[in-house]
């Protein structure tokens, strides 16, 4: 539409063009943003889901308060306490406690295939096996203290030497 002057009309009769054509943009981003509303409003409202996740993974640890003792094999010991364990897991599931022997439940001294025997128990657990338990835990973050003890028998009549053994503590959920 032409806005100009046209013979034969005052100038209070010229007609102006309206917003909507003067910005035709505007317009256009007005009804965009309008349609969408007053569809939901018509539908009577919309909603959506979102599902949260998150993951905790299974984290087992064991400390050893000791990494050696020493038992008197010639007068013999029962129930000697050689270290105190620290385990802490949070499986569901729960966890075991494991302790074994690298020469089966024998002192040795070195190069010899025959030593003196000896048990282990920790905490709630006997040794099962020559040298080696099993304890059964249910689940809990929270940390656990236990004692590993060892009995040995009196052996006076031992050969002089140093006798030795690992003992190996395993941690792993069920």
């Amino acid at each position: 539409m032409d806005l100009k002057r046209r013979p034969g009309r005052r100038e209070s009769e010229r007609r102006t063009a309206p917003a909507w054509r003067a910005a035709p943009g505007l317009f256009s981003l007005v009804l965009l943003i309008a349609l969408p509303l007053t569809a939901a409003a018509q539908s009577g409202g919309s909603s959506a889901s979102l599902t949260l996740r998150g993951t905790v993974p299974a984290v087992c640890t064991v400390d050893l308060g000791a990494t050696s003792a020493t038992v008197d094999l010639v007068k013999g010991q029962s129930a000697q306490p050689v270290a105190t364990v620290e385990e802490r897991c949070n499986a569901g599931g729960g966890y075991t406690v494991s302790v074994a022997s690298r020469n089966g439940g024998e002192l040795r001294p070195d190069g010899t295939a025959q030593g003196v025997p000896y048990s282990v128990a920790y905490d709630d657990a006997a040794a099962q096996r020559a040298g080696g338990l099993r304890a059964e835990r249910a689940a809990s973050g929270a940390p656990r203290r236990g004692v590993l003890s060892v009995s040995v028998p009196a052996s006076p009549t031992l050969a002089a030497g140093d006798y030795a053994d690992v003992l190996t503590v395993t941690i792993a959920a069920k």
